[in-house]
């Protein structure tokens, strides 16, 4: 399925095509439950569903997305922060492998590398506090779009120029690259910047671009609901400065269904 093209990524307030077909459970007298938003996008992708099925309205997630409403009760429990991570990825619900939702703990004024999403489609929705998106254009040897669910690229070969430092944790915090000036390479152009609040909703696909995420707070932490399909487990970051893709950061699991994982996976 083609991701939605208006708007591509931002403040989402898309107009959606009523789906007959699709009955999704909503209570107009109380405000729509994370468990409820659960069932809901269960229910319109389907059992054999993600947003590349040809019967799947893209923008029928998005609007599910934007009717929840941030309550902390319902996501406390979901949020576990590492401070001496850039963030933690707190899985609530694995889609029965069609998707993952979950929670991302950003620390303190910390960032995500630049990165793709290795062919998968990511809606973003703000929980708490504010985050900062940069929107980057592919290097210029790229070819765009072509980070997919293949395994060979997934696992380290690149799409412009690879590297040899070898897979890390995709949350760990960033550190500048002391190899840098020993490759010769163009910095990636950036396409957009957007500050992001509470209950704003964004999108992105590898035939976007790549992004980075970054908590501009140096005072407070920040929350992030997130849904991925299909899932991924390993996706590629790139160096600001010189385009160079690196082997593929691994996306692991700092919690599954608020209980904490002793192995990070």
């Amino acid at each position: 399925m083609v991701p939605p093209q208006t708007p591509q990524i931002a403040h989402i307030m898309t107009q959606i095509h009523e789906n007959d077909n699709k009955k999704i459970v909503k209570n107009p007298k109380e405000p729509l439950s994370l468990d409820q938003l659960v069932k809901n996008i269960h229910q319109a992708l389907g059992p054999d569903g993600g947003l590349d099925s040809d019967h799947i309205d893209a923008n029928e997630i998005l609007k599910l997305m934007e009717e929840y409403s941030s309550n902390s009760t319902d996501w406390n429990k979901y949020t576990i922060f590492d401070h001496s991570r850039a963030y933690t990825r707190n899985l609530i619900d694995d889609g029965n492998g069609k998707f993952n939702l979950m929670i991302l703990a950003w620390s303190k004024g910390q960032q995500s590398p630049i990165h793709d999403h290795a062919g998968s489609h990511c809606i973003m929705k703000i929980l708490d506090g504010e985050l900062q998106e940069t929107q980057y254009k592919w290097p210029e040897s790229s070819n765009i779009g072509n980070s997919n669910k293949d395994d060979d690229e997934c696992n380290g070969k690149s799409l412009s120029s690879s590297s040899s430092v070898e897979s890390s944790d995709i949350t760990e915090a960033v550190q500048n690259s002391s190899s840098s000036a020993e490759f010769k390479g163009n910095p990636l152009k950036t396409r957009k910047c957007t500050r992001l609040r509470p209950n704003e909703v964004a999108y992105i696909h590898d035939k976007i671009g790549l992004h980075r995420i970054s908590n501009p707070d140096n005072d407070r932490g920040a929350v992030s609901l997130h849904l991925y399909t299909p899932p991924y487990q390993v996706c590629k970051t790139f160096e600001e400065n010189t385009g160079r893709s690196r082997m593929g950061g691994k996306c692991t699991f700092y919690s599954i269904g608020g209980n904490r994982c002793t192995d990070k996976s």
